[in-house]
């Protein structure tokens, strides 16, 4: 019965779109899939190397994926930092500047993503759970009795950025956040990776395939935005990276950095450079990126608590 309706002309005229959109969903899902289990970066380089003290440390996210990262240690009761990579990226990104956080005392706790370097898990959800991670690294430090873990910061970039923000709204513990590459949500990354370079006209597509991205994470994704989470953090210190070369992306980060109230307990600062991400960046821009974390880290979670000073306004071009 059931099949001799399919053959009929009605049966065929509501197949055929069944069809379509079954068949364009697994391609999203499949593109997607591939976006969010890039390869893993393996460990080139040892801050032994670079002569630091360091602990091989092993935790787990605050819902039980196993976690790894080196434990770099500055003074005894100086501020701990956090450093959380890019997606495809592994802890290893950070250890060329940890060398001067490090020297002006900073602790520095360097961890892999899940799905990434030596942490367990697979995949990625772009952000969303990976607070977890973030969030199972604050618990983690709180147990280690030679650090002073009441007094954190975070650098991320790109998903660490996410993650990290979104770590930050559940954490006082988190006083200060340089943020490279902060997007506003999973929906605006993947719209972003999946259909780079396609030009305005193309907008139709974006917003159908944009149907998929909710099941595809089990609407894990729908809550998790910036323009719910910024509100919430208010009252922290933050410096956010933009690079120039992905002009749709730094008015996005420029309009999450305008956002922020003015004034108040908390300061906010912009940093503007052709390019950000660490990799990508090289020579004048490098010294620029640098020279901006440590004064941001420096005025606003200093390793000597002294009384802060005033606040500053980095703006580079």
């Amino acid at each position: 019965m059931l099949g001799r309706f399919f053959k009929s002309g009605f049966g065929i005229l509501i197949l055929t779109p069944l069809v379509i959109l079954a068949g364009a969903g697994a391609m999203v899902g499949y593109q997607i899939h591939t976006v969010t289990h890039p390869p893993r970066v393996q460990d080139a380089v040892n801050p032994g190397d670079l002569l630091f003290r360091t602990d091989q440390v092993q935790f787990q996210s605050t819902d039980g994926i196993p976690l790894s990262g080196w434990l770099i240690h500055g003074e005894r009761d100086a501020p701990v930092l956090i450093l959380c990579h890019d997606l495809g990226q592994s802890k290893t990104v950070f250890l060329d500047p940890s060398v001067g956080l490090q020297r002006s005392g900073y602790n520095l706790l360097l961890m892999d993503f899940r799905g990434h370097g030596d942490s367990g898990g697979t995949g990625s959800t772009l952000g969303v759970e990976e607070r977890y991670d973030v969030l199972g690294a604050i618990d983690f430090l709180r147990t280690r009795r030679d650090l002073s873990s009441d007094r954190i910061g975070v650098w991320g970039i790109g998903m660490g950025a996410f993650a990290g923000l979104l770590a930050a709204a559940e954490r006082k513990e988190v006083a200060a956040l340089a943020l490279d590459s902060l997007y506003p949500d999973v929906y605006g990354y993947l719209n972003q990776v999946l259909f780079k370079g396609l030009p305005p006209a193309t907008s139709k597509i974006t917003g159908f395939a944009s149907v998929f991205y909710a099941p595809y994470f089990q609407w894990k994704i729908t809550k998790a935005t910036m323009a719910r989470t910024l509100p919430l953090v208010s009252d922290r210190n933050f410096l956010f990276v933009v690079s120039n070369s992905k002009p749709a992306s730094a008015q996005t980060a420029k309009q999450l950095y305008a956002s922020l109230p003015e004034g108040g307990q908390a300061d906010k600062n912009l940093l503007e450079l052709q390019k950000s991400g660490l990799s990508e960046i090289y020579d004048e821009d490098r010294r620029k990126y640098s020279e901006a974390i440590s004064s941001f880290f420096g005025t606003y979670l200093r390793v000597h608590t002294e009384p802060p000073p005033g606040a500053i306004q980095v703006r580079v071009r």
